[in-house]
């Protein structure tokens, strides 16, 4: 099983999240760093299952930077039928 962590406390905006998400996950060099890119790799190119440590995401949903991330993440985990997994701490 694939374990992801992301300190929303230490990343500076939306491109320091892609990058370690490529980082711990494998993703391809030619992942887009964005947000429909995100969705692909989530819900169909990253291998399941996984669970994704969320560290701090309390405050970072009230970032404009971040909530979009934040909501697609949700959503994929539902898309996803529990095959992605989301902590939050």
């Amino acid at each position: 099983m694939l374990t992801l962590t992301f300190d929303f406390a230490r990343l500076a905006d939306r491109q320091a999240f892609y990058q370690a998400l490529v980082q711990q996950s494998g993703c391809p060099p030619h992942f887009g760093y964005n947000l429909d890119a995100l969705w692909d790799w989530l819900t169909g190119g990253m291998a399941l299952p996984a669970t994704l440590h969320l560290q701090h995401a309390g405050q970072a949903e009230e970032s404009a930077e971040f909530a979009p991330v934040l909501a697609l993440l949700a959503e994929a985990a539902q898309q996803t039928a529990g095959e992605l997994r989301l902590v939050y701490s």
